[in-house]
């Protein structure tokens, strides 16, 4: 039987096989909830590959998991199965499962173990807020958006809407003449909870639960059915009935659908809509901020949507440092710009907010610092400062079975509202019992 001479060339190549394998990538799965096919699916993977060609050590891998609820749901089963992956992409609501779940590795621990020095005093105070533990920001803020009016200005010069609507009933004066003037709905709008109860709430600083809407302890209980929210969503109900206000679906493509095709030309959006309003619109656009009551001459911070960056426990070393490095990446100024200019989403850093300034970008597109004067328009009260209840995706569901019950008549705004609020604080019961298990 021959045998293998190792000599130097032998050992030559065990020794450069063994150097290879010591600087091979370390790679790094993020699950997202931005389809490849859209330009914020198609932003997010050039992140990727810009931040994977500036280094060689480490290799962040984007995987589409579905919306934000499939996103999180498998998350949730792929940590059971000791399957799951470094970052995860979670939608708002499900910040007090994330936070109160064990899973996580807070993101200023994180930053501070893999010598990342973030000066997290220059995040907008509202953004990081939402996503803080006691200790700091537990996830990296990542997309992030508050509601909008958009408007076809087209449509406002036929029909003879002059300005734009500041209160809810010069909305609804501007949606009688639009349909008076042959549009097939005045208004419209995108993610109906987030816009009508959390915003509204938020803007005109009526408590969506107690204990400061659940940021100040586990035992919170909803009470928006005993507030102004109650008259707001009256209100809506007979702009159904009137036929100026269509009902386009829980999320934001029948709303979509309805702006472009110019059948209802105010659209209750978010900020990031731009990107999409960008591209199909064949009209002029513009936007302003959600309309306030009409006694409300200080209106306060709007309420934040969108996601942000989790990382999971359980993983190398190597993976942490890794994932440290794409967070600085991400938070860096001139990728934050980037990412507001090509999306809608605010930047998360006062100093990327700065750089846009001097760049004079929002001279030429002033709707997009919007969603930022509105998010910092006023310091938080308790009432506005955030909102982390248990169960926060399912409780969505809930109110929104329940709004749909009114908008098709039936049951009355009351019955609908204490049914929701009865049943999502059943929710939030069974959360603080089970918090932290």
């Amino acid at each position: 039987m021959r045998q293998w001479n190792l000599g130097a060339a032998g050992a030559a190549i065990v020794l450069a096989f063994s150097a290879g394998a010591t600087q091979a990538q370390t790679d790094i799965q993020w699950w997202h909830a931005f389809s490849p096919d859209g330009k914020l699916g198609q932003t997010l993977v050039r992140y990727t590959e810009e931040f994977n060609a500036s280094q060689s050590d480490y290799r962040i891998v984007p995987v589409h998991k579905g919306n934000y609820y499939e996103t999180l749901n498998a998350a949730v089963a792929a940590y059971r199965a000791k399957k799951h992956p470094a970052i995860v992409q979670v939608v708002g609501r499900g910040a007090a499962t994330m936070i109160n779940s064990g899973a996580v590795y807070p993101v200023h621990q994180l930053m501070k173990d893999s010598g990342h020095d973030i000066d997290w005093s220059r995040f907008i105070g509202p953004v990081l807020s939402a996503f803080s533990d006691a200790n700091g920001p537990a996830a990296m803020p990542f997309n992030t958006s508050t509601p909008i009016l958009w408007y076809n200005v087209d449509a406002f010069e036929k029909a003879g809407v002059t300005g734009v609507p500041r209160t809810w009933d010069e909305l609804g004066d501007a949606g009688r003449k639009l349909v008076k003037a042959g549009y097939e709905c005045g208004i419209t709008s995108a993610w109906q909870i987030w816009v009508h109860r959390d915003n509204y709430s938020f803007i005109q600083n009526q408590p969506i639960a107690s204990q400061g809407n659940g940021m100040d302890g586990f035992d919170a209980e909803y009470v928006y059915n005993a507030t102004r929210f109650v008259d707001h969503i009256k209100r809506v109900r007979g702009w159904v009935e009137e036929g100026i206000y269509t009902y386009t679906g829980r999320t934001w493509q029948g709303g979509h659908e309805a702006f472009y095709a110019e059948k209802c030309p105010i659209f209750l959006e978010s900020s990031a809509g731009y990107g999409g309003i960008s591209r199909n619109a064949k009209f002029r656009f513009a936007a302003s901020f959600l309309p306030v009551e009409a006694d409300n001459f200080y209106p306060r911070n709007s309420f934040l949507g969108g996601a942000a960056l989790w990382v999971m426990k359980g993983h190398d070393p190597a993976v942490y440092k890794g994932t440290a490095a794409f967070f600085a990446f991400l938070a860096s100024p001139e990728m934050q710009l980037d990412w507001h200019k090509n999306t809608g989403y605010v930047p998360i850093s006062l100093d990327a907010y700065d750089l846009a300034q001097k760049e004079g970008y929002y001279k030429e597109f002033p709707h997009q610092e919007i969603a930022i004067l509105s998010l910092s328009r006023s310091v938080p009260t308790v009432n506005t400062r955030g909102m982390r209840l248990g169960f926060g995706v399912q409780n969505t569901e809930i109110l929104n079975e329940e709004l749909e019950n009114i908008w098709a008549g039936k049951k009355p705004v009351e019955k609908a509202l204490d049914d929701a609020v009865q049943r999502s604080n059943a929710n939030l019961r069974r959360f603080e019992r089970t918090a932290g298990n």
